[in-house]
């Protein structure tokens, strides 16, 4: 395959993705594949239409063009994935970090006014919020739980990646059996399983056929399962000024509040994400 230049690649790659993908996806599509795997940024592929690309390159986007139109998320074609200001490994076992979630960990980083010294992650999956905490709270013991190996092993991964250092744990937070579930806690972040079984019909294809079910789906009739087995896992094990955060189905706010009143938590705040929906709570008691 003879070098070709950008412009040349870029025509090629818009036409073949258009059946599937507006414009304005497939130029987002493309930026991403340049920043993230070849490392031209936008200024420099505006500016320099005449960069060759080579052999190899010229395959990866064709590749990329054949994986994009059978619904794979560019996330994994790509096996990278930018969260906050870590650079992390995606794949099949985990779900991709989404914007939501980092917001999720800025706000938890500007509530802070005393650093906690020990964080649990629960339903860690790629690492993303345990890691992000570790950075911003380098003191920090930090533990990241999840059911999964596989996903504990790309976890483990992405603490190379970044050079950081937390504790994976290997556990099903439903049927816990880690001593370490038994100390004292200052900070519990979970974003656990939360889209109804229902929900499917609305969900698109790039996300239902390729992310972990594992990691998205709860029953219908028990949609707060995993939110009530972390309270009351983590209830009893908070200290003082302990706070416990989760992100949340934008439907189950008002059910959380109570949720977690039943438990015994005074002090209950819903946030909402960037598009005004109920996305993020914080609770924690005597505050």
């Amino acid at each position: 395959m003879n070098k070709q230049t950008l412009f040349e690649v870029k025509r090629h790659f818009v036409t073949a993705l258009q059946p599937n993908y507006s414009l304005r996806e497939t130029e987002q599509l493309w930026r991403m594949l340049l920043e993230d795997r070849f490392g031209i940024d936008r200024v420099t592929a505006l500016s320099q239409p005449e960069m060759l690309l080579d052999a190899d390159q010229l395959f990866f986007v064709e590749d990329a063009e054949n994986q994009l139109n059978k619904n794979r998320p560019i996330q994994y074609v790509l096996g990278v994935v930018r969260f906050l200001d870590l650079h992390l490994k995606v794949d099949e076992s985990v779900l991709i970090p989404r914007p939501e979630t980092g917001e999720l960990v800025r706000r938890i980083v500007e509530s802070v006014t005393v650093p906690p010294q020990r964080i649990w992650d629960i339903g860690a999956g790629s690492g993303c919020i345990g890691l992000a905490l570790k950075k911003a709270f380098p003191d920090a013991e930090v533990y990241a739980f999840d059911v999964s190996s596989k996903a504990l092993r790309l976890a483990q991964e992405n603490a190379k990646r970044n050079n950081l250092k937390i504790n994976f744990v290997e556990c099903d937070i439903l049927h816990p059996e880690s001593e370490i579930l038994l100390q004292p806690v200052d900070l519990v972040v979970s974003n656990p399983p939360y889209v109804c079984q229902s929900e499917r019909a609305d969900m698109q294809p790039n996300v239902l056929d390729w992310e972990p079910e594992q990691a998205l789906f709860v029953p219908d009739d028990d949609p707060l399962l995993f939110y009530r087995t972390i309270l009351r896992q983590s209830k009893p094990r908070l200290t003082p000024k302990g706070v416990v955060w989760f992100e949340i189905n934008q439907a189950m706010g008002g059910a959380m509040k109570r949720l977690c009143a039943d438990f015994g938590f005074d002090t209950v705040e819903v946030l909402c994400d960037f598009m005004e929906k109920e996305r993020f709570l914080s609770c924690c008691v005597g505050r």
